[in-house]
């Protein structure tokens, strides 16, 4: 990648001497997850060439990866405009790539089982298992199951790369559960915190990141709050931020 380190400060009112980063962040849909790619100082020049190598965990990734490649600031010093940026982070330029990596419906490893055989009611559609561990890897901890029985739910799984609308409406509706779960996991783990930092990839920092992106505008305690109060509210609440049955 070519940069023009110097011209990019002073367009942005910056002096020559401000540190300048740039990084590529990435987030994958499926697993909620995310993080840094790859960084790197960004010096006073103008036609810098940069080459950006990295090498992400495919254990990590599903669904729409994007990779995000963001100017910021890491210090600002003295004589920069009165209009400048000044905090370290602020992003003085960004790019986004997206690429849809498989279908729609693995939102994370999937196993088809006879629920029969398993001690879930026969008549389901799917069990969400969930481990307890907020620092084990997330992948490692969830595990989506699905009843052979129910055929609709195999046959819509099987073709979530290309699916009917019929389809498409029980793949939704698997989603919202999924997310559901999720965040019902969140609220009801006596030990989760969204203000601790977990390790990347792990429950924690998954259930963190699905908290902030369906609901950014609420805190933890106020999402419990209307969870245990108003139970049909929030279930709508839900509905809601994750698109139910609104098609493709």
């Amino acid at each position: 990648m070519q940069v023009d380190g110097l011209r990019a400060r002073r367009l942005s009112g910056l002096t020559d001497d401000a540190e300048l980063d740039l990084t590529v962040r990435w987030a994958a849909s499926n697993s909620a997850l995310r993080g840094r790619a790859w960084r790197t100082g960004v010096p006073p020049l103008d036609g810098v060439e940069l080459n950006i190598e990295f090498d992400l965990d495919g254990d990590e990734l599903g669904g729409i990866l994007e990779l995000i490649t963001v100017l910021t600031l890491r210090r600002s010093t003295d004589g920069a405009s009165t209009a400048a940026a000044r905090r370290p982070g602020s992003v003085l330029w960004n790019d986004k790539f997206s690429i849809q990596l498989q279908g729609d419906a693995n939102l994370f490893p999937l196993a088809i089982a006879d629920f029969h055989d398993l001690p879930y009611p026969t008549k389901a559609g799917w069990y969400l298992e969930v481990g307890e561990d907020l620092e084990a890897a997330a992948l490692g901890s969830i595990l989506l199951l699905a009843n052979e029985r129910r055929e609709l739910v195999v046959n819509a799984l099987a073709v979530a790369g290309s699916p009917t609308d019929a389809d498409r409406r029980v793949l939704s509706t698997l989603r919202t559960d999924v997310q559901r779960t999720l965040i019902e996991r969140a609220l009801t783990h006596e030990d989760f915190d969204d203000d601790v930092d977990y390790p990347t990839g792990s429950l924690g920092a998954l259930l963190t990141a699905i908290l902030r992106t369906t609901f950014p505008a609420f805190t933890l305690e106020a999402l419990r709050r209307e969870r245990n109060y108003e139970p049909a509210l929030f279930t709508t609440r839900i509905q809601d931020a994750t698109n139910f049955l609104a098609g493709p």
